[in-house]
């Protein structure tokens, strides 16, 4: 167990150094100047180039990458050419935005879908159950997310006018925790997280289908039955032991949700970490983009390894080798 944990570490450190590897080559080698917005306002070519060598975007390519690699290493991100600021001020409130509608979505999405696949599953093979939830998960997973988020706003905001559509709200002059902790932001939060959770809903569902159709029949199952219990506790434990790919798929899932939610935070203009990263990538914001693609990529290992060693934990049968 200790030597897969450490081989695994160890590959997932390959994998964050070749992403941020290529990350990088991907932003120098386009052709693109992020001093073009401020030479349009009038900036001269001396200041221009003082700026550029501030930035560390002078010198040939080996010099720039040994420099950002070496900052990187002590977690110094840089400067934001857009904000003027450390990235980590501008990057960190984002991360706390987009987490307020991934966690609550992404867990209702999996709370509700494992519900309703456990239902779907355990019903009557091609009865009108299983047809209508397996026909709500195909439609709903090949819908776009814009489109979710866009059908959300026409009916409780321009139509019923019940919900705000955009944005967080008014601060009322509060900050930290107790910004978040009042009635006007989790107004406006509750169209985000049922996107987010609509969005990932048809997931679960599947899974949890699938696990339960291929243990409704297995030898425990039937000794449950056997013992006489109702049918309700017989789907009950045929559904926890369905579980294992769902809980697994769950730290992965979160990662990639960060990653995937741009189009929502975009549509109900959320400042999240996701539309940050649109917003950077327009405006050639390369110290911002790269810190927030590297926290993307760092998320997405921890999750997968996370992922794996929960399922030795769950399942007895995994052996690491």
């Amino acid at each position: 167990m200790r030597s897969y944990i450490i081989r695994r570490l160890i590959q997932s450190v390959v994998v964050v150094f070749a992403v941020t590897t290529i990350m990088f080559l991907m932003f120098r080698v386009v052709p693109s100047d992020p001093t073009a917005m401020m030479v349009e306002r009038g900036m001269s070519d001396e200041a221009r180039q003082v700026l550029l060598e501030r930035w560390g975007l002078t010198g040939s390519l080996w010099d720039q990458y040994f420099l950002y690699m070496g900052n990187l290493l002590v977690g110094d991100f840089g400067d934001s050419f857009f904000y003027r600021q450390p990235v980590w001020d501008v990057i960190l409130p984002r991360i706390y935005n987009t987490l307020w509608i991934a966690v609550p979505g992404l867990l209702l999405g999996a709370a509700i879908g494992a519900g309703l696949g456990m239902i779907v599953g355990w019903s009557r093979r091609g009865g009108a159950v299983e047809r209508t939830g397996i026909l709500l998960a195909t439609v709903i997973r090949g819908t776009p997310s814009f489109i979710l988020g866009i059908l959300l706003l026409a009916i409780f905001s321009s139509w019923l006018g019940w919900l705000p559509g955009f944005g967080m709200g008014d601060t009322n002059g509060k900050e930290g925790m107790a910004r978040f902790l009042q009635w006007e932001f989790m107004v406006h939060l509750t169209l985000p997280v049922l996107a987010v959770m609509i969005y990932f809903l048809p997931e679960n569902l599947l899974l949890m289908r699938s696990g339960v159709v291929e243990n409704r029949h297995e030898d425990y199952v039937e000794l449950v039955r056997a013992k006489g219990v109702s049918n309700a506790r017989v789907a009950w434990h045929a559904g926890r032991n369905s579980l294992l790919p769902l809980i697994t798929w769950l730290f992965p899932a979160l990662a990639e949700t960060i990653a995937g939610i741009v189009v929502i935070e975009i549509v109900f203009s959320w400042p999240g970490i996701g539309r940050e990263l649109v917003l950077a990538v327009t405006r050639q914001d390369y110290p911002l983009a790269q810190a927030a693609f590297f926290l993307m990529a760092v998320m997405i290992v921890l999750a997968n390894l996370a992922a794996d060693l929960t399922y030795g934990k769950l399942d007895p049968r995994v052996v690491y080798r």
